[in-house]
Parts: C-alpha cells; sequence; structure tokens
C-alpha cells in the first residue's frame, strides 16, 4: 500500500509537473496551430476551419447563469474595435489603431502596447472608413503577426512586444492610399484583416476595393523575415479560366478584395476566402450587369504550396448590388464530404465542394429576399431583378446592401450540427448616378436609402437548411458582433444594442443575458487560464456608415471578461 501510495504521489507530482510546463508557454507550434480551440485560443475564429467553437465544457448550459464579469479593460479607440483576441501563455493579443495591446489573462492589465504610426501622406478616398480598423492578428513561433493598416508586416515578439521585423510591401505592388492633395494617384491597399498562421507561411490579404478599385490579392509571408512567398489575385489573369468575363481593361479597377479572415484545410492544402464587390458599384464599366466578373462577390480556394488558384465560385454574377461575399468560409465535413459553408450578404448559405468549387446548394436564411428566386442546380441566381437606369428612380432591393450577414464572423458546432448567424433582416431604395474620377481614384457611382428590420441572431441546421431557433431584436436594426460556440453546449454573441448573451445551443433559450451599454463588433472567445475557463468579449465603436446610425452608438473600446 505504501508503495502504491508513492507511486501515486509520483504521478501526481509528474502530472503537475506537465500541467506547468503547458502554464509555462513557449513557441506556438504548427500541430498547436492545427488543433481546435481549447485551452487556448490561437486564431481569430478559435481554428483553421473558421467554426470559431471550443472544446472547453467548464462553462455550461448547466451554470451559465452564474456568470459574472472577471475583469474589465479600456484600451480606448478612435474607430471600431473589430479583433477577436487571441490567447496564449497567459496573455490576450488584441489589435486596434495601429497598435497592438497585450493583456493579463489574470485581470485585464496591460503587460506591453506596440504602436505604429502611419505616414505623414495616408488618407486619399474613404481612408477615414477603414482606418484604425484590425479584424485579428496572428501568432505563430514565438511571434505575434500584425498587420497594420498601410500593408506592413510586424513581426512581435509575444512575450515582449519588441519587433522582430516589419516588412513593407509598397514595392511589392500594394502601395497605400494617399492624400489627395499630396498625390497624383491616391488609389491603393488599406489593410483591415487579420493574418493566418498555416505551416510556413503567414497568409495575408490585401484589399484595396472601397478606396479605387485596384484588384485584390492573398499574399505569402515567410515567417521568418516576411518576404513575399507568393501571391495570389482573386480576379482571373489572362488565360485563366473566368478572365473574358470581365470587359477588357476593366480587371485593373476590379476590387474583388479579401475583406474577411479566411480559412484553411491541412490536407487539400488550399486558403479560402471570400472576396469583396466589383468596383465601381455602378457595373456600367465592367460590364453593365451583363458579365459575371469573376472573382468578385466570390468565393476563391488558393493553392498554398505556389499560390496558384485553384478555384473560384462567383455567388453574385457581375456584382450589381455591392453583394460581396467577404464572410469567412467554413470547412465542415457534411457526411464524409469537404464542404465549403459561407452564410452571405445575398441571405443565402452557399454550399460548395471544398476540392473542386462545385456548387451543391444554397439555402435561403432570412424572410425578406427580392434579388432573386433562389439559385438553380449549377449555382446561377434565378431571376434577378432588373437594374436601375443611370440617374432613373432607384429599386428597392432585398436585402440591401449590408446583407443577410455581414463582416460579423459565424460559428458551426460540430457536436450540435448548428451553424450560428449573426443575421438580420434589412432592405435599401438603390439607384446608379455617374461615376466620378479624382486623382485616379474611382468613386461608387451608386446610391441607397437603407430600409432596417431588427437583428435576427439564429441556428441553422447545416445539413438541411432548416431553421431551429431564432432570437429577435425587436427595434435594433444591428448585427451581433459574431458567434461563439463551445462543447458546453452555449452559443455566445453580443447585440448591437450590448446585450451580451448565452444561448443553449441546441434550443436557444437565453440563459445569461447582461447589458453592457455599448455594440459588439466583434465575436467572443474562450480560453482556460489557472484551471479557469474564461469568455472575453471585445467591444467598442463610433456612429459610422450603416447600422449604426438609427441606434447612435459611439463609446470608447473595452475588454470584458466573464468567468464562474
Amino acid at each position: 500500500m505504501q508503495q502504491l501510495k508513492l507511486k501515486g504521489v509520483i504521478a501526481a507530482m509528474a502530472l503537475a509537473g506537465f500541467a506547468g510546463l503547458a502554464q509555462a508557454g513557449g513557441p506556438v507550434t504548427d500541430k498547436m496551430l492545427s488543433m481546435d480551440a481549447g485551452d487556448e485560443w490561437l486564431h481569430a475564429n478559435g481554428n483553421w476551419a473558421g467554426h470559431r467553437y471550443s472544446t472547453l465544457n467548464q462553462i455550461n448550459a448547466r451554470n451559465a447563469k452564474k456568470l459574472n464579469v472577471a475583469w474589465m479593460k479600456s484600451i480606448g479607440a478612435k474607430t471600431d474595435t473589430m479583433a477577436t483576441p487571441l490567447y496564449h501563455d497567459g496573455l490576450l493579443f488584441i489589435p486596434q489603431d495601429n497598435k497592438v495591446f497585450a493583456l493579463s489573462a489574470d485581470d485585464g492589465s496591460i503587460v506591453w502596447k506596440y504602436e505604429h504610426t502611419l505616414p505623414e501622406d495616408w488618407g486619399g478616398y474613404n481612408v477615414p472608413f477603414f482606418t484604425g480598423k484590425h479584424r485579428g492578428v496572428a501568432i505563430s513561433g514565438m511571434y505575434v503577426f500584425f498587420l497594420s493598416n498601410d500593408n506592413k508586416l510586424h513581426a512581435l515578439d509575444y512575450k515582449t512586444g519588441k519587433a522582430a521585423f516589419v516588412k513593407d510591401y509598397q514595392d511589392q505592388g500594394f502601395p497605400y492610399p494617399k492624400d489627395f492633395s499630396q498625390a497624383g494617384d491616391s488609389n491603393g491597399y488599406v489593410s483591415t484583416v487579420g493574418p493566418l498562421a498555416i505551416p510556413g507561411a503567414i497568409l495575408l490579404p490585401m484589399n484595396a476595393t472601397d478606396t479605387g478599385g485596384l484588384p485584390g490579392y492573398v499574399v505569402a509571408a515567410n515567417p521568418s523575415n516576411g518576404d513575399v512567398m507568393w501571391k495570389a489575385n482573386m480576379i482571373p489573369g489572362p488565360g485563366e479560366e473566368g478572365y473574358d468575363t470581365w470587359p477588357e481593361g476593366s480587371h485593373e479597377y476590379g476590387g474583388a478584395g479579401p475583406w474577411i479572415v479566411g480559412s484553411y484545410d491541412p490536407d487539400l492544402k488550399m486558403y479560402f476566402t471570400g472576396t469583396a464587390n466589383a468596383y465601381e458599384w455602378n457595373p456600367k464599366n465592367r460590364g453593365g450587369g451583363e458579365m459575371d466578373n469573376v472573382g468578385a462577390a466570390s468565393i476563391v480556394a488558393v493553392n498554398t504550396g505556389d499560390g496558384s488558384v485553384a478555384w473560384r465560385y462567383v455567388g453574385v454574377p457581375g456584382d450589381p448590388w455591392d453583394y460581396d461575399l467577404p464572410q469567412t468560409p467554413l470547412v465542415i465535413d457534411i457526411d464524409g464530404k469537404k464542404t465549403i459553408v459561407q452564410p452571405n450578404k445575398t441571405g443565402y448559405i452557399h454550399h460548395l465542394d471544398a476540392k473542386t468549387g462545385k456548387f451543391l446548394k444554397a439555402d435561403k436564411f432570412i424572410d425578406q429576399v427580392n434579388w432573386i428566386k433562389g439559385y438553380d442546380k449549377n449555382g446561377r441566381p434565378i431571376d434577378m431583378i432588373p437594374l436601375p437606369e443611370e440617374g432613373g428612380d432607384p429599386v428597392l432591393v432585398q436585402p440591401g446592401l449590408l446583407g443577410g450577414v455581414n463582416m460579423y464572423p459565424s460559428a458551426y458546432n460540430p457536436k450540435t450540427g448548428l451553424v450560428y448567424l449573426p443575421a438580420a433582416e434589412s432592405g435599401m431604395m438603390y439607384g446608379f448616378e455617374e461615376i466620378k474620377i479624382i486623382s485616379n481614384v474611382r468613386h461608387f457611382g451608386a446610391y441607397q436609402e437603407f430600409e432596417w428590420g431588427p437583428e435576427v441572431d439564429k441556428a441553422v441546421n447545416v445539413k438541411t437548411g432548416e431553421e431551429v431557433w431564432r432570437d429577435t431584436q425587436e427595434g435594433e436594426p444591428g448585427y451581433a458582433g459574431g458567434m461563439l460556440t463551445t462543447a458546453g453546449n452555449i452559443t455566445v454573441y453580443t447585440t448591437q444594442a450590448g446585450k451580451f448573451t448565452v444561448a443553449d445551443a441546441k434550443s436557444g433559450k437565453i440563459l445569461y443575458r447582461l447589458n453592457m451599454g455599448g455594440a459588439a463588433k466583434s465575436g467572443p472567445m474562450t480560453y482556460k487560464h489557472k484551471g479557469k475557463q474564461y469568455i472575453v468579449q471585445a467591444l467598442g465603436g463610433v456612429a459610422q456608415f450603416g447600422r449604426d446610425e438609427p441606434l447612435k452608438n459611439e463609446f470608447a473600446s473595452v475588454i470584458v471578461a466573464f468567468t464562474r
């Protein structure tokens, strides 16, 4: 018995030692990056597949009503807080206003802050709308990777915040936009998307859609020095399938940049991303709505070995309604088939074969859709409504250009088989007008007047497309900031009116709700620290274009952590 007790003590000490090693942290390995979110949250969307699902279950449907605020920390903000923090080795990492903060997981105190200053001639068309916004960082090895608005990649030691290198991509074809008064060509790229770390590369989306329409790219950077390994154009080049779906000369200003963090499949070695609208919004320079404009309003798969594009699926041919499809494509195994599942602006959830891009189906998920009657077996819209004439009367389009869902992330729970959507009902009166060009920048050539409906947060069966539950926010014309779901049978989101919500993942029953008084524009995350599970929600933003306007939200950024 004494020997057994001694062995038990030794085993306990060994386990404690291993636990201590786990808490001590160290470099983030490829194996760690490949795992579902659990104790750590290493990707903006939790895992490579974009599920925003955590295997943690300490906080669950039975005890969520006992949640309490553990800590709060304001990091200040001049614009929207749009990033989901990462968690590793006792630290949370979040970007804001071209800064990166490392917060203590114990109490939210700032451990280090890294700050980048934009160039003096920063500016140009529409740039204030993007400046200071970031949708995440990546972590790999010893470094947090941050893409600043002016397309510089910063590799920061995760423990100290000291930069190992800062890589500028101006000479790689990605100039930043310049102030009209200081430059004859104000067109350029603005980076707001978070990078994604995969084995041997940091993937960087590059977007210049609404700053003048330069074509979008996905770039692979070497993690050791930031050097470009390859770059993939979202718009087909000469000789590629789909090149002739653009009029000659229009590819150069086609837009189609990736706005949102993409997903990755390690078996197929493919990166999947949605792309932005074609540019200008008025389609007269790109086929007048009669040409497909492949690559814009599309889902694109890139081979991560060499940067070649495996396939492009265009969800809105010609994209005359600003229905870009930038949302993160979820990689979901459905009946043994790797499937791309993307809820998007169109009001439909698109299903594609992940390997080939073949269209499988599209399930309608909002009530008010009039722009088409559905999708045919080839993934083509059926009976799209006629386009308005330039200078003529606008037409009613449902949903509006902010879509059935917008930039805020959906989630998928493999235990329930449900996809969770931060959705909304909406419409718009939409018309075309003359396109103006100033300092080589093409302007929208379109206008809209929104008709707001309610926020409708919901769960949909991924196989059947049937709605399982919904949480309607009557009188609140917004979107939840994004979804989180866990093995504890909970789904977490914060409404645009600021109601932090924990729901039963299967039934939608509200288990816990706290009005935090400000909108969320990022999805929540969860982690385990010193044996205790936390849920973290970042809040903050200013009233700007879109659904902020009727709610008049305007407040500083704050990070809130919950536990029990």
